[in-house]
């Protein structure tokens, strides 16, 4: 008898390291994830978060029909294009893909204010562009170096080289930013799945 309790006990010591190596396996697998191989889940937005979001202060804006904004757009959601010369092909791509978007958006539609701010003046044939864009705020020959400064990320070229698209918030953080050859059905799922989520705007 004596030599079995020995040999018991041995058992049950392994069974219970064993059951507490199989309860700590997931954190340890993961820390040692995050921490030794630095392996990081993918972010479920398509769009690049900014982080952290950078809260915007509007110069006073002028529309091409005269109407002056200030502090932004309202208490909407806003994407925006900048363009820092004459508009081409990518960038009157995304112009037309922000108006699927917003009206793809279907009950939220009011929810989003499409914005072009072009820093130079607009040839005759892109207003004639832009004229089927009726639900635009775009504003012209713009050059305030107060507004693009806050636009500017890390790693990326100077605001309006490219036709990225940015997106603000309804208390106007700008918090996401778009390639300029992007994905527009997966803009708007960034777009609905925000929305749904947030109780402003």
């Amino acid at each position: 008898m004596s030599q079995k309790k020995p040999r018991q006990l041995f058992w049950y010591r392994i069974k219970l390291l064993a059951l507490v190596a199989v309860f700590l396996s997931p954190f340890v697998g993961g820390w040692l994830a995050l921490y030794v191989f630095e392996i990081r889940p993918q972010s479920g937005n398509y769009g690049e978060l900014i982080q952290p979001v950078k809260k915007l202060s509007w110069p006073l804006l002028e529309t091409v029909d005269g109407a002056g904004i200030e502090e932004g757009f309202g208490r909407r959601w806003a994407l925006l294009l900048f363009s820092a010369e004459a508009c081409g092909e990518q960038c009157r791509s995304n112009l037309f893909y922000m108006r699927q978007i917003r009206t793809l958006l279907g009950r939220d539609t009011l929810r989003l204010q499409n914005v072009f701010i072009s820093a130079v003046p607009l040839s005759e044939e892109m207003k004639g562009f832009l004229y089927a864009y009726p639900n635009f705020i775009v504003i012209e020959n713009n050059q305030d170096e107060r507004l693009y400064k806050q636009f500017r990320l890390p790693g990326y070229e100077q605001v309006g080289k490219s036709a990225k698209m940015y997106l603000v918030d309804p208390d106007q953080n700008l918090m996401m930013h778009y390639p300029e050859d992007n994905l527009e059905n997966r803009v708007l799922e960034d777009i609905r799945k925000l929305m749904k989520l947030s109780q402003i705007g």
